[in-house]
C-alpha cells in the first residue's frame, strides 16, 4: 500500500470513497452521491495548510485522510474515509501512521478529530495509535449522535509502535 500527498484533482475520488464508507457505516440504502460529499471535503480543505492522504493499493484510491487548520499549530482531521472493499486491510492505520510526519511539515503541534462513539473500529484504531480522548463525549450538532474529541501530538509518536 502506498501513501501518498492528494491534491485538488483527487477531491472528488476522495468524496466518493466517503459516500461509500458512511453508507456502509451507517446502513444507508443509497451511497450519497458526489454532489452530496463533495461540499464537506471541499470545506475541510479550504484553509492552508490542509491536509488529503490518499491510500492506494494496484493503483487505485481505497482510503483517505483529509482536514485542516482548526486553530494555530493545530490541524482538525475532518476525514478519515476507507471504501468498504478494504474495510480490515490496514487502510486507516496506514493513513494514520502517515500523519504524524505530515503534520510536522505543515507546522502543526497538534491534531485532532471527532468520532462517534459507537464507531468502535474507528475507536478502537485511534486509541490504539496514541490518539487521546479530550473533554466528554457531546452529541453532533446535526443528527444527535453521540461523538468524542481525540487530540494527538506527533512530538509524542514513536513509529512503528
Amino acid at each position: 500500500m502506498e501513501i501518498v500527498q492528494g491534491g485538488p484533482e483527487d477531491v472528488d475520488t476522495a468524496a466518493l470513497l466517503w459516500a461509500h464508507a458512511v453508507a456502509a457505516r451507517d446502513g444507508y440504502d443509497e451511497v450519497p452521491s458526489l454532489a452530496l460529499a463533495r461540499p464537506g471535503l471541499e470545506s475541510a480543505l479550504a484553509k492552508e495548510p490542509s491536509l488529503l492522504l490518499l491510500a492506494r493499493e494496484g493503483g487505485r484510491a481505497v482510503g483517505f485522510l483529509a482536514g485542516g487548520p482548526q486553530e494555530t499549530n493545530t490541524a482538525f482531521v475532518n476525514y478519515v474515509g476507507v471504501h468498504p472493499d478494504a474495510w480490515g486491510k490496514g487502510v486507516g492505520e496506514a493513513l494514520l501512521r502517515a500523519l504524524p510526519e505530515v503534520l510536522i511539515k505543515n507546522g502543526y503541534e497538534r491534531a485532532e478529530l471527532m468520532v462517534y462513539v459507537d464507531n468502535v473500529r474507528g475507536v478502537r484504531l485511534y486509541e490504539r495509535l496514541g490518539w487521546i480522548k479530550v473533554g466528554h463525549p457531546v452529541p453532533h450538532p446535526r443528527d444527535g449522535r453521540v461523538e468524542q474529541r481525540y487530540a494527538f501530538s506527533p512530538a509524542s509518536w514513536e513509529p512503528g509502535v
